[in-house]
């Protein structure tokens, strides 16, 4: 197997991520003779044309995305395993990653946090806010140590754990200055609608229950948080779905009314995902304290 400068590789990502000899010479602190010469030393050693070069500027040949891509793991991988050592000496210092979406802070999570963070006010606690999919992509590229998600969680990798933690009730809520009856979810189709956004797990389960009921309801009003929905429903611009633990400081304050329906509505399925292998201590820590001791 062939040795490589490691330093190489260093500069090679400095020049995709600037786009410019120049520019990555001055970040690393080296002249621009002395990225040329690397780079073309690089691509002598890898026998593939990394860049386009042109008047113009440069551009990655196919050879160079790839090689971007898998320094990029590898960038991620280092820093997971410094998360690790890091955690290893000192337990009490440090960080955990959480792929979690805002819906699910709210509702389940921003408790656990408080707790946890009085308990361990030197770690700090990082949120990241994607999609499903996208967030389970992070986890396998270890730029998030664990993932707190709602069902369901299709992927691809079979190397994930995945244990339901938390049931949460959802339901329709309404203005108390709104005076129509609404008895069945086929009372809906004519009134003002305010859902989820579409990618929500939240919005695809009560997708799923008007088509089993045979109801064509299109949201006038779709936002991607719940607060928007909530405050939404205040003023009296529709009837919104949410997930019920939202908004029962505000039922008790009497600003907002559950509709009570005959159908039974979904429910949200809060899972932990995470890798085995490649949990920090840390992460262990916050999972062990919060969301195992319900």
């Amino acid at each position: 197997m062939k040795d490589f400068n490691l330093n190489s590789f260093k500069t090679f990502l400095e020049v995709a991520n600037c786009k410019s000899f120049l520019e990555a010479s001055n970040k690393l602190f080296i002249t621009q003779p002395a990225v040329s010469r690397s780079i073309s030393n690089l691509e002598a050693d890898l026998g593939a044309t990394l860049f386009y070069r042109a008047n113009k500027g440069i551009a990655l040949t196919p050879a160079g995305e790839v090689l971007v891509s898998y320094l990029n793991e590898c960038k991620n991988l280092l820093e997971s395993c410094g998360r690790v050592l890091e955690a290893m000496n000192d337990s009490e210092n440090g960080k955990v990653v959480i792929g979690v979406q805002s819906h699910i802070v709210r509702n389940y999570l921003m408790g656990k946090i408080k707790h946890f963070r009085e308990n361990h006010p030197n770690i700090k606690v990082i949120l990241i806010d994607l999609s499903t999919n996208d967030l389970i992509e992070y986890l396998e590229k270890r730029k998030v140590d664990l993932v707190i998600d709602s069902s369901p969680i299709d992927s691809i990798y079979n190397n994930l754990v995945i244990e339901p933690v938390k049931i949460l009730q959802t339901g329709f809520i309404k203005s108390s200055d709104y005076n129509k009856k609404i008895k069945n979810l086929s009372d809906l189709e004519n009134e003002c609608i305010i859902l989820p956004i579409a990618r929500s797990s939240l919005r695809k389960n009560i997708n799923n229950l008007f088509k089993e009921n045979g109801l064509d309801i299109e949201p006038q009003l779709e936002y991607g948080t719940e607060e928007l929905i909530i405050d939404s429903v205040r003023r009296n611009m529709g009837i919104g779905y949410v997930v019920k633990d939202a908004v029962d400081y505000l039922i008790d304050e009497g600003k907002i009314e559950y509709i009570d329906l005959k159908e039974q509505l979904p429910t949200m399925e809060i899972n932990l995902v995470y890798i085995n292998n490649f949990l920090t201590n840390i992460g262990e820590k916050f999972i062990k304290e919060e969301i195992y001791e319900e």
